[in-house]
């Protein structure tokens, strides 16, 4: 399993996979993606502070993040859990709250684990073609490549 590229694939006019290994087991994998505590130490841009972090992990539980520029201007993005098989499978919805209602996209992420490295495999589905466009064009792909690799150094420090 190749560590350290995180791999965009557009699927359909709808979907996009998103695919990264990484050189740890699934649980640490899967818990510095729903622990506040390790999720603000990656989440975004190294130049965006992440100045709130909520995570309710459980179906039906919310979460919010909002990541503040030096600028001092706030990307806020938050969405709900929809299913979750810890540490195999997490479903849940994301959007950017500029864009009000009517634009989240779902998100079905899977941990596969094979001799101590994790496959993690994102599966996105958005509302239109438009929506996974815009998404793309606003920097998706440089965004989730930087908190990728922010990820993977956080792993190195969790035992």
């Amino acid at each position: 399993m190749n560590t350290g590229t995180t791999k965009v694939e557009l699927k359909s006019d709808r979907e996009v996979i998103i695919t990264r290994a990484f050189a740890a087991p699934a649980r640490l994998v899967w818990e510095a993606m729903s622990k506040p505590e390790y999720v603000r130490r990656w989440y975004g841009l190294k130049i965006l502070d992440c100045a709130v972090c909520e995570i309710d992990h459980r179906v039906g539980g919310k979460w919010r993040f909002v990541l503040r520029a030096p600028d001092g201007s706030e990307h806020a993005f938050s969405g709900e859990y929809i299913e979750i098989i810890a540490p195999k499978r997490v479903v849940y919805t994301e959007n950017y709250e500029p864009l009000g209602p009517g634009h989240e996209i779902v998100v079905t992420a899977t941990f596969e684990e094979r001799d101590g490295h994790t496959l993690l495999t994102s599966y996105l589905l958005y509302k239109s073609q438009s929506d996974r466009d815009g998404h793309l064009q606003s920097g998706m792909e440089t965004g989730v490549n930087e908190s990728h690799d922010r990820l993977a150094e956080l792993l190195t420090t969790l035992t």
